[in-house]
């Protein structure tokens, strides 16, 4: 029996969640983010996207798109709680779930709708978490997880789509090739170039030229604009394989110290989310973007696995300090990778 996969995706959350925090913000442009120089757009409520508002947008660039645009800071802790929330009520139902990130999920509903009317299933789901949680999502639904996710794209907010295998020359292959998922920024103008400009071009296409240019990814690409895919979802416990953080300076600086206060709140943050996911780093990486939008990162190994803020910390100093040319500075950032599990009798397996 062909699995039912759904796919469920937080509209534009950190907005919604500031919208919760202050209902005064409901249906207005607003942007979460930190409002400085050089500060950037980290999710933009859908008010403000009809204004061409993007996430990743100069906070500047923002503003002139949008004049009435109110910047509000993010408060992460608070999402991750109103997230917790959402997906443990969604996992009270739905033992086959995976969450994929803090604001959306894959759930095999297979045997849940098995004999029943899908799309009014899934609309009373749809309405039931609004009513529990008052937050809006997106539900995609196919017999796999690609499927799935492409489908909980193509109507926001709230939108409700079901894709399967016989709707895809009418619903997925006319889109353009970068709106699929998998392609990216550098990929699809690439592909562009070689006649590819729709998801059915490179479901169709003998070219090898695409071959080529794809690699190893052709194939698997190729069948997933087929219909085909992984339709496992894997029900253990989000699990983050690293924890970052940075910051973006009010303006360019060259200063040690300012600096050196900055890595350390980027040290703190990552600290704080590895103990959160009982995890320790064994690498420590620095990134450095300077005035140009150049960006470098270092990475080095630690003495010994650690979750302390000051371990993390002296380590992105010793890579700064070997690391930095005098550059004038835009952002900083700090990550901790190969991180380890601790067990509750604090033995620890590489992830």
């Amino acid at each position: 029996m062909e699995k039912t996969i759904v796919h469920i995706d937080l509209n534009a959350f950190f907005a919604q969640a500031e919208c919760l925090r202050d209902t005064s913000l409901a249906g207005k442009a607003i942007a979460v983010g930190y409002d400085g120089r050089r500060g950037v757009v980290s999710t933009a409520s859908y008010e403000a996207r009809k204004s061409g508002v993007s996430s990743g947008m100069p906070i500047a660039k923002a503003k002139e798109l949008c004049p009435a645009l109110i910047i509000v800071d993010g408060h992460y802790s608070y999402y991750r709680e109103l997230s917790r929330q959402f997906f443990g009520y969604l996992k009270k139902r739905f033992p086959i779930l995976e969450q994929a990130s803090i604001d959306e999920c894959y759930i095999d509903m297979t045997e849940e709708v098995h004999g029943k009317d899908i799309h009014g299933f899934l609309f009373d789901l749809q309405l039931s978490l609004y009513r529990v949680t008052r937050l809006k999502c997106s539900i995609g639904c196919g017999p796999n997880k690609f499927l799935a996710k492409m489908a909980s794209d193509m109507k926001k907010p709230m939108g409700l789509t079901i894709l399967d295998r016989e709707s895809l020359p009418s619903l997925l292959w006319p889109l353009p090739i970068e709106k699929m998922y998998g392609v990216g920024t550098k990929t699809a103008p690439r592909l562009r170039m070689l006649g590819i400009e729709t998801i059915g071009d490179l479901g169709r296409t003998n070219d090898e030229n695409v071959r080529k240019a794809l690699g190893s990814f052709f194939d698997f690409l190729q069948g997933e604009a087929n219909g085909w895919g992984e339709d496992v979802v894997d029900t253990s416990s989000f699990d983050p394989k690293s924890c970052s953080a940075e910051r973006t300076f009010p303006e360019n600086i060259t200063e040690y110290e300012e600096i050196q206060d900055m890595i350390h709140l980027c040290s703190r943050d990552v600290a704080r989310e590895l103990r959160k996911y009982k995890k320790k780093a064994t690498i420590v990486s620095l990134k450095l973007r300077d005035d140009h939008f150049v960006t470098r990162s270092k990475r080095q190994k630690m003495r010994e696995p650690s979750d302390k803020e000051g371990d993390i910390f002296f380590t992105a100093m010793s890579i700064y300090d070997a690391f930095y040319r005098g550059e004038s500075l835009r952002l900083v950032g700090v990550a901790a990778e190969k991180v380890l599990s601790v067990s509750s009798e604090d033995k620890e397996t590489v992830l």
